[in-house]
């Protein structure tokens, strides 16, 4: 029997998809399928901030999407509340406006970029 061992950066990212979707908020990582309608949540690839002596630490970040422009405040609204509560689940305290481009969409589409501090132990 094969068992597949996950990086500790894929360990990372993972274990923010899955509080995320404990929280009832729908996301994912592959942005080779995501398509926002009318909002999604993308989480990124990791980037190794640090090691300790049996774990590194990651900052993961994770893109609220609108699919659609921001030209009407409700849209608008939808984006910012989405960002809230993955921000309060995720225990961040900030965010910032951004842009997302997929293959599918000609133009970039807007969004809200959070960043997501994960420590993960060494697995021996």
């Amino acid at each position: 029997m094969s068992s597949i061992v996950l990086s500790a950066g894929s360990r990372a990212a993972e274990a923010v998809l899955e509080e995320l979707l404990e929280a009832g908020i729908e996301a994912t990582r592959d942005a080779g399928a995501f398509f926002p309608q009318p909002a999604g949540v993308l989480v990124g690839l990791p980037t190794l901030a640090g090691r300790g002596q049996a774990s590194r630490t990651f900052t993961v970040p994770v893109l609220v999407v609108s699919g659609d422009p921001f030209n009407a405040t409700d849209r608008v609204d939808r984006i910012l509340a989405l960002a809230d509560q993955a921000a309060l689940e995720l225990g961040t305290d900030n965010y910032r406006p951004t842009s997302f481009r997929s293959s599918v969409n000609a133009e970039p589409l807007p969004a809200y970029e959070l960043v997501v501090t994960v420590t993960v132990t060494e697995e021996v």
